[in-house]
């Protein structure tokens, strides 16, 4: 159990620690572009001060890059970092820089999937109260700059009322700020702060510099037909006001000062995974068409992972075969980035979603979600991600019941109860404290189902190899005790954590998008789902307890031997099409049988897996032993 634990805290740290220098990166780039007009005015230094900081950010910006690991876009970002080098060294135009930087962050962002938007809507009364609690002391109840702590600080506190600084500052930007603060300043980290907090309060001061009639005319922009260029909220976050006007035109600054006062308007329907996952199709669509391969593959796996996998369970209920074709066009989708097949047949794929998705919409419109798909759909969530993991906790309960070693249940019960409470420990991080990619949820169940799925097979051999005769005798004699020492209970232990946690922070994922998804007349069905499938899991459990430990031990043995070696095979099966979501291994379709249910899923990969276990289980049970007979 431990290794496992060691194997998540090592996905988390390495993914925690990697964000945390790509978003220094990203703050250097934001404080360089949006500070240098401070230092030099018309190729002359006004501020030798900040102008030496530019120097000395520059030259860490470059080191950085060259950490970066290798890719074409390294490549791209140190010819960058150098040229932004030479242009602070001339004392170029204040536009010149910020085209270079805006262009790097534009690349890291795109290339290392960082997450630039906020998950909820921000508050900005919530940001009105954390400003007057822990910004007004330096930059002024109104946010002037002018504080009472602000008196000699240098640099002096920003003054958000500024619109000619304000027009070069990101969302994203005062969010990175705030969350990392400035050093060599005054201003702190806020990393006290939760995610929500920090985001209401970069929205509340990103708003300070608009005037009620800027206001205004926005929300005229923003009530006009069809799409608006901000509409997306990626967009929004990242891109400054001096960039939505010279991209999208005059009436663009106006509406992202309405969009980042009155921010809920843009997160109507925002958070429905199928509008996640079109934007994301969207957006590999054109990282490909720009040549970033790796870039648009990543994106298509974000747009299943942390989208339509989130509703699939609801879409099984009122339309399988919509899911099944949706699932299979998404794989064959990134196949063709995977071959780099031509732009236009890629560009139809994305076509071919696009549609597929608006069906899986209009069946999964809350109108058409009648109580019993609601209902089926709690249901089927917990039963197909609970069954696995009862079974091999019931088998593992049974064996120990059965050899009258009660004495190894507490290690039994201590594994799968622990794996719930970090389970929920790791959801509850992933959406307040850190984020956590489908692709590395996905990367860790797939190495936790593999693993369970090696000790399993080694289980169900050692139990059956026990039934030959000479070997039953001398296992007897030797009793069971000598078998089951500490250190096989921890391994007991272990495996029982492993069957359990892999299925849980999953799991809560999917009953907060089903909770989503549903109005809240409904929400109770989602409660009612959950009670019976506990109720039908318990008494699975019961009658294979109650049944099977009435065996002979002799036969009790080999049919658990039999069971924990089928258990073994599904889940490999499963762990190998974790990995494949995951982007780790690849898919190679072939026309055959799919059975979710046993871990059966048409591709090569995880058909040849299953196959070689199934022979080498086949080996051990029926060639070994009469070979071992012949001699």
């Amino acid at each position: 159990m431990r290794y496992v634990i060691i194997l998540l805290l090592l996905v988390l740290s390495q993914a925690s620690s990697a964000d945390q220098g790509l978003q220094n990166l990203i703050q250097m780039l934001d404080y360089v572009g949006v500070d240098y007009p401070e230092a030099v005015a018309h190729g002359v230094v006004i501020n030798e001060f900040e102008y030496q900081e530019m120097q000395d950010f520059a030259a860490a910006i470059t080191a950085q890059t060259r950490s970066l690991p290798a890719s074409d876009v390294k490549t791209r970002l140190r010819k960058q970092a150098s040229r932004l080098t030479r242009l602070i060294e001339t004392r170029a135009p204040a536009a010149e820089i910020a085209d270079v930087t805006s262009a790097m962050l534009a690349a890291l962002i795109e290339r290392y999937q960082i997450t630039v938007v906020p998950r909820q809507p921000p508050d900005l009364e919530l940001g009105g109260e954390l400003f007057a609690q822990a910004c007004a002391g330096c930059h002024g109840a109104e946010g002037r700059g002018d504080g009472p702590q602000a008196a000699g600080l240098e640099p002096a506190p920003t003054d958000f009322h500024d619109w000619a600084r304000t027009r070069q500052r990101s969302l994203y930007g005062l969010y990175n700020t705030i969350t990392l603060g400035v050093e060599g300043a005054a201003m702190p980290a806020f990393q006290n702060l939760s995610e929500h907090e920090r985001w209401s309060l970069a929205f509340y001061v990103g708003q300070l510099a608009a005037d009620q009639a800027m206001v205004e005319e926005g929300a005229a922009v923003w009530k006009q037909p069809g799409d608006p260029p901000l509409a997306d909220l990626k967009t929004l976050a990242t891109t400054t006001p001096a960039e939505a006007r010279a991209q999208y035109g005059e009436d663009a600054a106006a509406l992202m000062a309405y969009l980042r006062t009155y921010p809920a308007s843009l997160f109507e329907g925002q958070g429905e995974p199928l509008t996640y996952t079109r934007d994301r199709l969207a957006e590999s669509l054109a990282l490909y068409r720009d040549g970033e391969t790796q870039a648009a593959y990543q994106a298509a796996i974000t747009a299943y992972l942390e989208g339509f996998e989130l509703v699939e369970s609801s879409l099984d209920t009122v339309d399988r075969d919509l899911r099944i074709e949706i699932e299979e066009a998404m794989t064959q989708y990134r196949n063709m980035i995977r071959r780099e097949a031509p732009e236009a047949e890629v560009s139809a794929q994305v076509e071919q979603l696009h549609v597929l998705l608006g069906a899986a919409r209009q069946q999964l419109n809350p109108g058409n979600l009648t109580g019993w798909a609601v209902f089926a759909a709690s249901l089927v969530i917990l039963l197909r991600e609970g069954l696995e993991a009862l079974l091999v906790v019931v088998a593992l309960s049974a064996f120990m019941i059965k050899t009258d070693r009660r004495y190894g249940m507490p290690y039994i019960h201590a594994g799968w109860i622990t794996a719930l409470a970090i389970g929920i420990v790791t959801w509850f991080a992933a959406a307040y404290l850190i984020n956590i990619s489908g692709a590395e949820r996905e990367l860790t169940e797939g190495i936790a189902a593999l693993t369970a799925a090696g000790v399993l097979f080694y289980v169900g051999f050692w139990m059956h190899n026990k039934t030959h005769a000479q070997r039953w005798q001398g296992f007897i004699r030797g009793s069971v005790e000598r078998a089951l020492g500490r250190g096989t209970l921890w391994a007991l232990a272990g495996l029982s954590f492993v069957a359990v946690f892999r299925e849980v922070f999953e799991t809560i994922l999917f009953y907060q998008a089903l909770w989503l998804q549903i109005s809240p007349t409904d929400q109770d069905l989602i409660l009612a789902g959950m009670a019976v499938a506990l109720a039908v899991l318990a008494i699975l459990a019961w009658l294979i307890m109650r049944y099977s430990i009435r065996l002979p031990l002799k036969q009790f043995f080999a049919a658990t031997g039999i069971f924990l070696f089928i258990l073994a095979v599904i889940l490999a099966g499963k762990g190998i099409a974790a990995l494949q979501e995951a982007g780790k291994l690849p898919i190679d379709p072939v026309p055959f049988l799919r059975i979710e249910l046993l871990g059966i899923y048409p591709n090569l990969q995880s058909l040849m897996l299953q196959l070689a276990m199934v022979l080498l289980a086949l080996t051990l049970i029926f060639v070994v032993p009469r070979l071992r007979g012949a001699t």
